[in-house]
């Protein structure tokens, strides 16, 4: 069950570092900036993201990064260790097949599909889409006690 959960979390860490491609010395909670776009997707600056965890809005440098490819739709928020990246389906009602937050105070949070423990939702209002549930983790301080997290995510997509 754990095994699922981490390589869940690590794809969508791969998807972030691979969707992501420049990032700003900024120290704000909103990513913002223009866009460029290329085959299936594109880097959106001008975009805007929140992300809240735990009821605490995260700081997250760098760009907004939307595409679309095999009936999913992957979003990835910020840059480096600090990125947020989400695996949606394609369409006006998304499901949610994973969300990868990072390593937020130790814990590497995640949501996948399938997975106990965790539970998403996600909203498409045009270009925002909402996302949001609880994420589960282990802290490697005690790695007997699973940790669950709530998240939010709005993020406007190019």
């Amino acid at each position: 069950m754990k095994r699922g959960l981490v390589v869940a979390i690590g794809g969508a860490a791969i998807i972030a570092a691979g969707l992501v491609g420049c990032s700003s010395d900024k120290d704000k909670s909103e990513t913002k900036g223009t866009t460029v776009s290329g085959n299936g997707g594109s880097v959106a600056t001008n975009s805007t993201a929140k992300v809240v965890i735990d009821g605490k809005e995260q700081k997250l440098e760098g760009s907004v990064a939307c595409t679309a490819a095999g009936g999913k739709f992957n979003i990835a928020i910020g840059s480096g260790m600090q990125a947020v990246a989400a695996v949606l389906s394609e369409g006006d009602a998304p499901s949610v097949t994973s969300v990868g937050l990072g390593n937020i105070n130790g814990v590497t949070l995640g949501y996948a599909e399938g997975a106990p423990g965790g539970k998403a939702t996600a909203k498409k209002d045009g270009k925002k889409y909402n996302i949001s549930g609880t994420a589960t983790g282990v802290d490697m301080a005690n790695p007997m006690q699973p940790v669950e997290k709530p998240f939010e995510i709005e993020v406007t997509c190019p």
